[in-house]
């Protein structure tokens, strides 16, 4: 049996059944396919160990060891001997803000994949946008001007910054995608402030609609595969003090 694709939203998603970790060579080129199309990849209850994490995870990209180049300076704590999957958990900072993963650094990483292992009672669950969708959905004249726009990103002393272009192209699909997030997104260059502010304020909106999203809900077990190229993501926190956590192994960036 080879795997089994679902869709889950019209803009992005899809789970995916029937992975042989012990056979990854066989179901890579589909296993990629599916990553560009989809974007996101849900792993319903795969249940990997560390070594099968990682293996999974290089069908897709390089691992890496969380903050380097620039990176988040918190305190990582790591499962593995080489440091390339990370503990994620409910008392460490959260990600309760859209954002793509460390758009402060000059190459930010490829992608992610987490693994759900402490899971709350009720809630915890996470939600993606594609913004390839967004930038789909945005009015042409408003699609122009961004093509022409550049914008800072990051969070000294705690992150470093870099600067990207609004409009980037995914390097697989060859789809723009509108590269600016709440998260880390400072300003807009060469733009006024009090203008800036007001322009990321309406691309950030218009990112965030319903329409552009899917949401999951977790069950211990379940991973999921992000293309951080072109998604966001948002960890619902709406579990109070119940612990959440995972292990996560970032794919480095290309090149």
């Amino acid at each position: 049996m080879g795997l089994h694709i679902t869709r889950l939203t019209t803009a992005l998603g899809a789970t995916v059944e029937g992975v042989k970790l012990d056979e990854l060579d066989s179901q890579a080129d589909e296993l990629r396919a599916a990553w560009i199309e989809h974007q996101v990849l849900v792993f319903p209850q795969i249940g990997m160990d560390p070594d099968q994490q990682l293996a999974l995870s290089r069908v897709f990209g390089t691992p890496e060891a969380h903050g380097v180049d620039g990176g988040d300076t918190r305190d990582v704590t790591y499962v593995d001997d080489d440091k390339l999957i990370t503990v994620i958990n409910s008392h460490r900072a959260g990600a309760h803000v859209w954002h793509t993963d460390a758009t402060f650094r000059d190459h930010p990483p490829v992608g992610a994949l987490l693994q759900l292992t402490e899971k709350p009672d009720v809630g915890g669950d996470t939600m993606w946008l594609s913004t390839t969708r967004a930038f789909e959905t945005l009015a042409l004249p408003l699609q122009e001007l961004c093509r022409n726009l550049e914008a800072e990103h990051g969070h000294p002393p705690m992150t470093g910054t870099a600067v990207h272009p609004v409009v980037r192209t995914h390097p697989d699909s060859g789809k723009e995608i509108l590269f600016v997030n709440r998260g880390w997104t400072n300003r807009l260059k060469g733009i006024p402030r009090l203008q800036a502010i007001d322009l990321l304020e309406l691309l950030e909106n218009h990112i965030e609609r319903p329409e552009h999203m899917m949401r999951w809900t977790w069950r211990l077990g379940d991973a999921v595969l992000w293309d951080n190229r072109c998604t966001q993501h948002y960890a619902v926190y709406d579990y109070g003090d119940q612990p959440r956590g995972g292990h996560r192994v970032i794919l480095a960036a290309e090149g």
